[in-house]
């Protein structure tokens, strides 16, 4: 179980009456004509409309006309050549936990680093719009995370969920308990309340970590009843994300599946399921039966999507290859960081590494061992010539335990939840970056160019439409973001034009700062922010509340 705290160490390195509204606005062309025509791309509205060659108009911050022969611009992009789509929308990222990392100085510092201020990991992808808050991690206070946002000038759209979790731990602390009083589930629910009121677009946890692991259902279900009020967005990092098989035959994901569609029916909310997967120990299993189920839950009147990442490998800290016994909402309990404690971390990790090798883990952020840094588990073994068990010991033990990408998925499910785009949205569970500082996921930088690239140029596997559609439109009517998602009269001008044979993601695990290629041009609400495939540092991101 992992705490918030814990997650900033690390990670900061490196309907209608719920629509959304951005808190700025800007001001309108001049006599008539247009601030930028963009003219004869072929454009990908964000639907599954058949693509056709046209010009877009841009006044403002909105789009004023799709069409021919648009008339006079104060500046005209030719498009010829380049597809032309709605700018990309990311429900699952967690760039707020980069700027809590900085602390009381996160205005002064963040505003200095460009690739951070202006989220250039993400807007070389395509990237215009990103949901935080996810997996019950992130910034408590709505209002807090937006003062930093308008003040750093970000570069990307950002709407924020109330973060389960993190609330959790402000309102009971580190001695979390195991089964909310009444009158501690009234404390929840109006933090949630509150957090909606100040235009928050849902509630996320993560019942993988703690707190969020010690929640019951009952709790889930009081809480979604008020996000539900503001028809508001559940999201769910659900409680068992592998195909464990239990002693009386029950599959981990399963069940864990079927606790989010019992929430989604008793609490009446719409259901979003996080970085929707299956880990190891997968034991054959396949992505169908999760399929099925949300399928029917669906034809029951659920109102439940999900979203994935192109990518066969996850990122979070080793903690995680041991059972929760062992785990308290700061790591390690102290009573196992003794000889015998140790003796018994090293024996039950070595279950784990059975089906999970020491390969397949690798160290991306350990400050205190920046040597061990992108390096497995296996080598650091052989380098400190220690057996893989005992070095896992050594440095779950430790003061600020890493985190790594573990290499725990199975491609072909991946593929089959990403072939779903009816209802698996595109997303990166990624970060913003800091260019060149610490060893993110290469998911951070290439996530979208990947999915576009992999499934529909080189594949041929799913119409491009569809992709798109599942990167812009779809999200943002799940989360109720007004006026995007689609290049439309009356809808902000989040717009990228893309050449598909430069299209690609360059990011690795061992070398992950690399920016994406293929992004030409992009606009965040009118504003150029890469220009002839270079980042232009012009920055036109808005913190964004739900309409009250």
């Amino acid at each position: 179980m992992i705490t918030r705290r814990d997650f900033l160490k690390g990670t900061g390195m490196m309907g209608a009456a719920c629509l959304v509204t951005p808190l700025l606005s800007y001001g309108s062309g001049s006599d008539g004509g247009y601030d930028r025509i963009i003219r004869n791309g072929t454009i990908y509205d964000g639907t599954l409309t058949k693509p056709r060659i046209a010009d877009i108009g841009i006044r403002g911050d909105r789009i004023a006309a799709v069409g021919s022969n648009l008339g006079k611009a104060v500046k005209i992009i030719d498009a010829t050549g380049l597809i032309v789509t709605p700018g990309f929308i990311d429900v699952h990222n967690h760039g707020d936990l980069t700027f809590q990392h900085f602390g009381k100085d996160v205005v002064a510092t963040a505003s200095k680093i460009l690739s951070l201020a202006g989220n250039h990991s993400y807007a070389y992808q395509g990237v215009t719009t990103i949901v935080t808050g996810n997996c019950g991690f992130g910034y408590t206070n709505v209002n807090e995370l937006y003062d930093v946002l308008t003040k750093v000038k970000f570069g990307s759209n950002v709407y924020h969920l109330a973060p389960h979790g993190a609330i959790r731990q402000e309102l009971f602390g580190y001695n979390q308990p195991l089964k909310l009083t009444s009158q501690q589930l009234e404390a929840m629910k109006k933090r949630v309340s509150e957090e909606m009121e100040k235009g928050a677009v849902g509630l996320s946890n993560g019942l993988e970590y703690s707190p969020g692991a010690l929640t019951d259902t009952e709790e889930l279900i009081e809480l979604a009843k008020v996000v539900k009020k503001y028809n508001g967005v559940y999201a769910s990092h659900i409680r068992d994300l592998t195909g464990n098989i239990y002693k009386d035959g029950r599959i981990g994901v399963i069940e864990a599946l079927n606790e989010a569609i019992e929430v989604g029916k008793k609490a009446n909310v719409r259901v979003q399921i996080s970085h929707i997967q299956i880990n190891q120990p997968i034991n054959n299993m396949t992505a169908m039966p999760m399929i099925e189920l949300i399928t029917k839950a669906r034809a029951e009147g659920v109102d439940i999507t999900a979203d994935a990442y192109p990518y066969d490998a996850g990122v979070t800290w080793i903690t995680m290859l041991t059972p929760a016994k062992y785990k308290t909402d700061k790591g390690i309990k102290e009573e196992y960081k003794n000889a015998k404690g140790r003796a018994e971390l090293k024996k039950a990790v070595e279950e784990t590494f059975a089906y999970l090798g020491p390969e397949k883990t690798m160290i991306i952020i350990y400050p205190e061992r920046p040597h061990y840094e992108a390096k497995t588990i296996k080598e650091i073994a052989d380098m400190e010539k220690k057996t893989p068990s005992e070095i896992y010991v050594d440095m779950v033990c430790s003061n600020d335990a890493p985190q790594a990408i573990m290499n725990d998925q199975d491609i072909r499910n991946v593929g089959a939840f990403l072939m779903r785009n009816d209802f698996v949205f595109v997303s990166s569970d990624g970060w913003t970056t800091i260019k060149d500082v610490g060893k993110p996921h290469p998911r951070c930088y290439g996530a979208y160019p990947r999915m576009i690239k992999k499934f529909t140029v080189d594949e041929k596997a799913l119409d491009l439409s569809a992709v798109i559609r599942a990167m812009t439109s779809l999200p943002a009517e799940k989360f109720r973001l007004k006026d995007r998602g689609k290049l439309a009269v009356g809808y902000f001008a989040d717009i990228a034009l893309i050449n598909l044979e430069k299209l690609g993601d360059h990011a690795t695990y061992n070398n992950p700062h690399r920016y994406s290629t293929g992004v030409e041009y992009l606009f965040v609400n009118g504003v150029l922010s890469v220009n002839k495939g270079t980042a232009t540092n012009e920055r036109g991101g808005r913190a964004s509340k739900r309409q009250m």
